[in-house]
Order: structure tokens, then C-alpha cells, then sequence
């Protein structure tokens, strides 16, 4: 009875096997000796980094602690800005985005060669960081949210076209040649059959990047793409902690209200 008992336990925890053992015995070897070379290559001392947090709290309890609430008028409005900013750029985007996607995906372009180039070229656009492409832009249109909206605009619609041709093709493995095959047009599958499949898939990514382009407004926001992230640093060069303080906490109720919001949006749409 005893055999049998524990014959059972083991069959219904199901030990890991000895490679994974051995598997996860030798990443984490890989990851301490990483580690160990990447402090020593960038002189960086977790010691003493821990010892000095005494004085990076004593900084934000002395400074930053109470915020202030003398200035809600601007930062009310920055934050609308930043709203606006990551709304704008995240609309635009998407109708870009689902131009490409037509051009990205085999089912509906059937041009090895357009196809390669659309996703190679939205590769491009959305590997290099928002904060890249603002760089760019201030330099060439100076400062101001046009840069932030242009530089969101760029990264999410490479993201987006990636995210949209992705469900294009899942949608199309399951429609698209049995549809040719009864003798429907091309522009008929598309509308009847491809799109109201995939929109929920293109919403759901769309509301992410939502989310996405309010955090990375915030931060182009800080190198003059504005929004709450310039009038930020506005605060911290004038040496005005308190004011700053109450700004990032308005970044942080911004972030969490837009997350838990969309988290809700896809639920619903995703049903």
C-alpha cells in the first residue's frame, strides 16, 4: 500500500527530471558569472550602492516629502497634453499600421518581395526607441509636442504593422484559400471574412500601445517632446522637489488609471 501511495504522489507532483535540474543548475551559474563580469567591467559596487541608500532617502524624505499642490492648474493641463499626445500618436498609427499590414501579409499582397520590405521596414521603425527618434526631431523642429508626437508616432506604427500582420496571417491560414476555392473576390474575403476576425486582435494591440505611449510621452516629455514629462524637468532644473514630487505621483495615477482601463477594454472585446 505504501509502494502505491507514493508511486501516486509522484505521478501527480510530477518531479522535474534531471536535465532540467542540471538545466537550471547551469543557467543560473551563467547568469551569477554575468553578473560578476558586468560589475566589474562597469565598476558598479552592490556593497556599496545598499550602503548609500541612506542618503537617497534622506534626499526624498527632506525634498521631495510633502509634494506641492500650489501649481495643480499646469500640471492638470500637462497631463492632458500627455494624454492627448499618446492618443494622437497611437490613432494615427494604427491606420498606418493597418495600411502596411495589407502590404505585409501574404494572404492579401502576394509579393514576396513587398512583403519582405514592409516588414523589414516596420522592424526598422519599431527597434528604434521613441526617445531615439526625438532626439531626431528636436533637433529639426525644436521643442515642443509636434516632437513627441511624431516620434511616437514612428515607433508604434513599426509596432503596430508587426502586431497587425501577425493576426492577418493567423486569421488567413483558416479562410483565405477556402474562400478562393468556393470563388469569392479577394476585396470580399478582406471585409467579410479576414477583417471582422482580426479586429479584435487589432484593438486589443491598439490599446496597449495606449497604454505604451503615455508611459513614453512622459519620458520624451523630458527631453522637450512635452506633456508632464517637460514640465517635470522644468521643476527638477529649477530645484522645485516638491512640485516635481507631485508631478510623479500624477504620472503614476495616470499610468495605473490607463492600465487597469485598457486591461478592462480587452477583457470585454476579447470575450
Amino acid at each position: 500500500m505504501k509502494d502505491r501511495r507514493g508511486t501516486g504522489t509522484a505521478e501527480k507532483l510530477r518531479l522535474a527530471s534531471r536535465e532540467s535540474l542540471r538545466a537550471s543548475v547551469v543557467f543560473s551559474i551563467a547568469l551569477l558569472v554575468l553578473f560578476g563580469l558586468s560589475t566589474g567591467f562597469t565598476r558598479f559596487n552592490p556593497i556599496a550602492a545598499l550602503l548609500s541608500q541612506g542618503e537617497f532617502w534622506n534626499f526624498i524624505l527632506g525634498d521631495f516629502v510633502p509634494p506641492s499642490t500650489g501649481r495643480l492648474g499646469a500640471l492638470l493641463g500637462a497631463v492632458m497634453q500627455t494624454i492627448y499626445m499618446a492618443l494622437a500618436a497611437t490613432g494615427v498609427s494604427a491606420v498606418l499600421a493597418l495600411f502596411l499590414s495589407f502590404l505585409g501579409t501574404a494572404a492579401i499582397t502576394r509579393s514576396v518581395l513587398v512583403n519582405s520590405a514592409v516588414r523589414g521596414f516596420a522592424s526598422i521603425l519599431r527597434n528604434i526607441p521613441p526617445l531615439v527618434w526625438a532626439f531626431i526631431l528636436v533637433a529639426a523642429f525644436g521643442i515642443g509636442t509636434v516632437v513627441g508626437v511624431l516620434s511616437l508616432i514612428i515607433a508604434t506604427t513599426g509596432s503596430l504593422a508587426r502586431f497587425f500582420i501577425e493576426i492577418l496571417d493567423e486569421a488567413a491560414e483558416e479562410t483565405v484559400e477556402p474562400l478562393l476555392a468556393a470563388g469569392a473576390s479577394m476585396p470580399a474575403i478582406v471585409t467579410q471574412a479576414l477583417l471582422p476576425g482580426a479586429m479584435p486582435g487589432f484593438i486589443a494591440w491598439t490599446l496597449y500601445c495606449v497604454e505604451l505611449n503615455i508611459r513614453a510621452s512622459t519620458i520624451l516629455g523630458m527631453v522637450g517632446a512635452g506633456g508632464i514629462g517637460l514640465l517635470l524637468m522644468g521643476y527638477i532644473k529649477q530645484f522645485n522637489y516638491a512640485a516635481a514630487s507631485t508631478a510623479i505621483i500624477a504620472v503614476a495615477v495616470i499610468i495605473i488609471a490607463v492600465n487597469l482601463l485598457t486591461d478592462y477594454l480587452r477583457k470585454l472585446i476579447m470575450r
